[in-house]
């Protein structure tokens, strides 16, 4: 817990105490800071259109409306040495990196010249900066025809997170709501994919927005695969199809309070906010608010 939130909480537990008496205030205490991480992230991404452009400053403002920890999407064109030591200087963490890599996209045409990493090179990338996680964090469509597909992709990860936890980072992936398709049965493709995954070697990530759009109930996966899902996306929206947008955590369809108390069955341990497409286009308004937000549940 880092002073800010440390005197945050020990203020309201104090205001409380004075109030009702000890008692009233421990139980207070306990009451609000079980369900939601002490310290919130923000995965990069929502800030891509302008974090290269003032590295410094962005995760300055992030710092100071809230924010203790940050998911990277590449480095902003820094070095990552050096970008995890401007993240140091501010007091944030960087627990976790989505990277995608070559072989992931093998049998994909259309990302055939995205110069992306391979594996190993991309762990090497993520053990040096000090990542605790390595998110694999896409698949392009051609690389996901049928169901089969997904079984493919859990056996390459299989094997990709044994190497991973032989260099200190845990292997996981993350989810949109195509992972949700049943191609034709009843059954979504994806509780066939992360039954194949070997837990031991593969966590999970779920973005809480895209599984609720393909019609997912966070609270039931959570159930059905408990402790696998130590990373969360809180991302927000409303509407359907063309008519979907994004919003601040709280304006959409996703029930942030009684998902965040289902915390300890997902087994949480870093929660990212996100927007694929902040609204108005502003990122630092985004985080600000959600923020906020989420704060206003603990």
């Amino acid at each position: 817990m880092n002073r800010r939130h440390f005197l945050r909480q020990s203020g309201a537990v104090a205001a409380v105490s004075a109030l009702l008496g000890p008692g009233a205030a421990r139980a207070f205490a306990a009451a609000r800071t079980a369900p939601i991480p002490a310290e919130l992230g923000i995965q990069l991404y929502t800030l891509r259109d302008i974090l290269p452009g003032d590295v410094n400053g962005v995760l300055e403002t992030l710092a100071r409306v809230g924010i203790g920890e940050v998911e990277t999407a590449g480095y902003a064109d820094r070095d990552p040495a050096d970008f995890a030591a401007v993240l140091d200087t501010l007091g944030l963490t960087t627990p976790s990196a989505h990277q995608l890599v070559s072989e992931v996209v093998a049998s994909s045409e259309s990302m055939a010249n995205a110069g992306l990493p391979d594996f190993e090179t991309a762990l090497e990338t993520i053990a040096t900066v000090g990542h605790d996680y390595f998110v694999i964090p896409w698949l392009p469509p051609d690389a996901r025809p049928d169901r089969d597909g997904y079984l493919r992709l859990a056996d390459l990860l299989n094997g990709f997170g044994e190497r991973a936890k032989a260099a200190g980072v845990q292997l996981a992936y993350h989810n949109h709501d195509f992972e949700f398709d049943t191609f034709g049965t009843d059954r979504p493709a994806y509780f066939d994919f992360v039954e194949r995954l070997d837990p031991e070697l593969v966590t999970l990530e779920l973005d809480i927005f895209w599984s609720t759009v393909a019609g997912h109930d966070a609270v039931d996966l959570f159930e059905m695969y408990p402790g696998r899902f130590p990373l969360w996306h809180v991302k927000d929206g409303t509407g359907t199809g063309e008519e979907m947008t994004q919003s601040v955590v709280g304006d959409g369809i996703v029930d942030w309070p009684r998902v965040f108390a289902a915390s300890e069955t997902a087994g949480l341990k870093h929660a990212f906010l996100e927007a694929d497409f902040p609204p108005d286009g502003d990122g630092l308004a985004f985080a600000r608010e959600s923020v906020a937000y989420v704060e206003s549940l603990r």
